[in-house]
């Protein structure tokens, strides 16, 4: 005998609706989690402060560079590297001290102030910039869509641009994302840039926007240098 024939009208309406009341709390759980509210309601340095998972080392170079002003009251633009990058800075500076016989780095004032901000003024900007205030830029064809070039806070020139992905083999109709480039040579403008991907974007502090960057490259636009000022200091 077919289970359901044995339900009354009431039961199997009660049933119905219990499947539908979870079914709503599944899409709720999946789904509607909220809109990412990008505004922070704080300063730069509070902002980063406020996420010390990602950034708690970032702000001890912030204060070990006597950066804390620029980061409390400029209007600027932050690609925020995240600590994970500094781990792999120092395990590199470390590894070449260790070559040359110096000793390694065992905290962040091992390292002089001086060039904490000298390389940490690679990723800050003037002017309060989100994604959509870039142009597009294509790596692989540059004379097409060039990005844009800036001159970050320590002199060095970047070029920043978004990066239109592909979807369904349909180029430049994906999903976008801001890129950072380190252009070693501006004599030499197209060539050898040193790209980092922003993994998440427009963050909006007051007076500032933050664009957090990939964990994949050690701290430092151009980290041989960076390692070679520090050994100059041993």
């Amino acid at each position: 005998m077919n289970y359901f024939k044995k339900l009354s009208i009431p039961w199997l309406l009660v049933l119905f609706s219990c499947v539908l009341f979870f079914a709503c709390k599944k899409d709720q759980y999946y789904f509607d989690g909220g809109k990412s509210n990008p505004v922070f309601p704080g300063t730069t340095l509070e902002y980063l402060k406020s996420n010390p998972r990602s950034f708690d080392t970032i702000v001890n170079i912030i204060k070990i560079a006597g950066m804390e002003r620029q980061f409390n009251e400029d209007t600027l633009t932050f690609f925020a590297p995240q600590d994970y990058a500094v781990a792999l800075l120092i395990k590199q500076v470390n590894s070449t001290l260790f070559t040359y016989g110096k000793d390694t780095v065992k905290t962040l004032t091992d390292i002089d102030g001086l060039i904490w901000r000298r390389y940490l003024s690679n990723y800050i900007f003037k002017g309060a910039n989100k994604l959509n205030d870039y142009p597009q830029v294509d790596v692989g064809a540059k004379a097409i869509f060039p990005g844009q070039n800036y001159v970050a806070y320590s002199g060095d020139v970047f070029n920043i641009g978004v990066r239109y992905a592909d979807a369904d083999g349909v180029k430049y109709t994906g999903y976008r994302q801001l890129l950072l480039s380190y252009i070693p040579n501006v004599s030499q403008p197209l060539d050898n840039w040193v790209s980092i991907p922003i993994t998440s974007s427009d963050v909006q502090p007051k007076h500032a926007v933050v664009h957090v960057l990939s964990t994949d490259f050690p701290f430092g636009a151009d980290p041989q240098n960076l390692i070679q000022d520090v050994l100059l200091t041993k």
